[in-house]
């Protein structure tokens, strides 16, 4: 059973292995590789920072410029000429070293992971030279991922039997969410879900096997755990119960406790489970050395932060039901049946089988979930961030299949767990490598979270980007500007885009149609949060589109007027007055208008320069709603420079309907109110 487990887990990794460079980056990764390499590198050299190490711009860099890395192969394929990029990663950055991460780091998750991605970046990139330097780092990932499917199979199969087992790695590696995010998500969930799920198993196989050195496993577990991300606490709400369910067990409750009062080696290893759990956080975490509590303290202080204040509310009873209905939505449909069945006959099934293995199981499945349906309680952008729950369900769907083909031969059993498990194979190959976008048909997949308006519907996480370098490198012309239309640089590593395409926010040019290509992530959300968003999305049509059920997830524009589409035709509206009120300026245009932009030329000579502005429209002069951002402003449409500016201002505006105009100003007599001329433009 072992080597067919391990066999198991091979398969899994290899056919992650050759899916990698389909997969972009998460959004996260800044925040954590950086910090991994800083901390490995001290720990290898010993060198608080990367002085023993050539810099960017002298060996692997060419004229100031990124190598170049093609995004369609895993292995090491460049323009560079004999591979002098071997001695450093793009993700050791000089300014990000050791020093300063002992200065900078505590708000956030433990490093352990972000250290272990660093590794697999050093062995397989640095010093083997087999995987190129972005996908390298996620080897680590995919590979506990690979021992957790290994793991299912063989649990599963010595509990319940062989289909039963496939039927567990059947449900956990078509889980959509857990494939696609096993290949990028690498330095936090995807490690948790690892650890937790060995965690699970050892502190079992201690408990029931009677046999210390695997309660001391999952101490190590638990540290590894844990040195990644705090979750693994939550754990305790399903290990203690189960434990003292069990020692209800066999013998009964006496028999139980008089042995373990006896057997002292599993009282000091349980003892230790925690004390070994906080000794490998602290060793792989040098910021906690300077000074333990308060650093602790710090961490503990984010994770408040982020479990509680991102509250998206699908209230019943108090209860925030975001996540037990997006796992309804996002579970494929036959992981769903067997789940649920799972859990009805082992309600009916228990008083006859005394199956207490299996309660551990539930509780696995429901503690996490359970956790984020506490009123007050916080979790966003979908489900990932408590993914240890997906072995669980695996779990519980194993279980819920050998019950229903108990009387079934093993072999017709095997058989008919891979036939039932067809449907969603087909469906993950079909929206490959966007598998974290998916929806079921109880929805209506994700057209349908769309259309019913699902929280976080389109939520990628960043991975499209890669696909969007691939388009780029194959159509944009030489020197062609590249801009994101929201997202930061670093979501695309520099390195998968051709070195004579220039990637700078700054060429973001909006109404001025300068012919820069804009990439973005679409999802839900995404077309309302920027003018730059909003004015591609109603005015520009795109060049390219990634597309799951009919549903773009990311959108490159060419922002020339070759694309304008027939809504975008604007003119100088005559009907508008002005007034000042305080330190309001206010235009009326006498009736309610599609917006298009505000022209104002001032006189800028002795006078105050503006401090801060904001800009409303209303249709009524009673309700008022802010647009743009803050004044002075340089970003909205990067290209036009800051606004207002030597003696000129322009709001741009993306045919919201309205009827006044008001600049809100400080200083009063700021010199924007010393107006000349105007013009207001709205669409015909």
């Amino acid at each position: 059973m072992k080597k067919t487990a391990i066999l198991v887990g091979f398969v899994f990794f290899i056919i992650s292995l050759f899916t990698l460079k389909n997969y972009g980056i998460n959004w996260d990764t800044i925040n954590h590789l950086p910090r991994g390499q800083a901390y490995l590198h001290y720990f290898l050299t010993g060198n608080k920072d990367y002085s023993d190490l050539p810099l960017h711009f002298n060996g692997w860099q060419q004229k100031g410029q990124w190598y170049f890395q093609d995004p369609n192969y895993l292995t090491i394929k460049t323009d560079l000429p004999n591979n002098n990029f071997f001695q450093r990663s793009m993700y050791q950055v000089e300014d990000m070293d050791f020093k300063y991460f002992m200065e900078k780091d505590g708000d956030g998750h433990p490093p352990l992971s972000d250290i272990m991605a660093a590794l697999s970046n050093e062995i397989f990139f640095r010093r083997l030279g087999l995987i190129n330097d972005i996908d390298s780092y996620r080897i680590y990932g995919i590979l506990l991922a690979s021992l957790t499917v290994g793991l299912i199979f063989y649990w599963v199969s010595k509990l319940y039997g062989i289909a039963s087992g496939l039927v567990a790695v059947l449900a956990i590696s078509l889980y959509p969410l857990y494939w696609a995010e096993s290949h990028f998500n690498t330095e936090k969930d995807v490690p948790q879900t690892a650890f937790w799920t060995f965690f699970m198993y050892s502190f079992w196989k201690g408990i029931t096997t009677k046999n210390w050195k695997w309660i001391i496993a999952t101490g190590v577990f638990f540290g590894l755990a844990l040195g990644t991300k705090l979750n693994i606490i939550f754990a305790s709400l399903v290990i203690i119960p189960w434990f003292v369910i069990y020692l209800f067990s066999n013998k009964g409750l006496v028999s139980n406790i008089r042995f373990y009062l006896k057997e002292k080696k599993i009282i000091i290893s349980l003892i230790l489970i925690p004390v070994i759990g906080l000794a490998i956080i602290y060793a792989f975490w040098p910021y906690l050395w300077q000074d333990p509590l308060r650093g602790f303290f710090k961490m503990l202080g984010f994770y408040q932060t982020i479990g509680t204040t991102k509250v998206v509310s699908y209230s019943l009873f108090g209860l925030n039901m975001f996540a037990l209905k997006w796992i309804l939505f996002t579970t494929p449909i036959v992981t769903l049946i067997l789940t649920t069945l799972g859990l009805f006959l082992y309600v009916f099934s228990f008083k006859k089988d005394k199956d207490y293995t299996t309660i551990l199981f539930i509780l696995w499945l429901f503690i996490p979930i359970v956790r984020v349906m506490i009123p007050g309680s916080s979790i966003y952008g979908g489900v990932r961030q408590i993914m240890e729950f997906i072995p669980a369900i695996a779990l519980v769907s194993a279980y819920g299949f050998s019950k229903i083909t108990s009387k079934l031969s093993s072999k017709f059993a095997i058989i008919l767990s891979f036939l039932i498990f067809i449907p969603i194979f087909l469906k993950i190959v079909s929206i490959h490598p966007n598998e974290n976008v998916y929806f079921n048909n109880l929805i209506g997949g994700l057209s349908g979270a769309k259309e019913k308006d699902i929280k976080y519907w389109g939520f990628s996480f960043g991975s499209p980007y890669r696909q969007a370098a691939k388009w780029l490198n194959e159509n944009a012309p030489e020197g062609a500007k590249i801009a994101y239309t929201y997202d930061l640089i670093p979501n695309l590593p520099r390195i998968w885009l051709r070195q004579d395409l220039n990637l700078y926010n700054g060429h973001r040019s909006g109404y001025l149609q300068q012919g820069e290509y804009a990439m973005g992530l679409t999802y839900d959300g995404s077309a309302e949060r920027s003018y730059y968003d909003e004015f591609l999305e109603n005015f520009v049509d795109p060049v390219y589109e990634i597309k799951v059920d009919g549903v773009a997830i990311l959108k490159i524009w060419k922002n020339d007027k070759e694309y304008l589409k027939p809504t975008f035709n604007s003119e100088v509206y005559s009907n508008v007055t002005y007034k000042k009120d305080k330190n309001n300026l206010i235009f009326d245009l006498n009736s309610i208008k599609k917006l298009s932009k505000l022209e104002v030329k001032y006189n800028d000579i002795k006078c105050k320069p503006l401090s801060l502005g904001m800009v409303y429209i209303s249709k009524d002069a009673n309700n008022w709603e802010l647009v743009g951002g803050y004044l002075p402003d340089d970003w909205r449409v990067a290209t036009a420079g800051e606004q207002p500016k030597n003696g000129k201002f322009v709001e741009p505006f993306v045919g919201q309907e309205a009827r006044y105009i008001k600049l809100v100003l400080d200083p009063i007599d700021t010199c924007l109110t010393n107006i000349q001329t105007y013009k207001v433009f709205v669409f015909k």
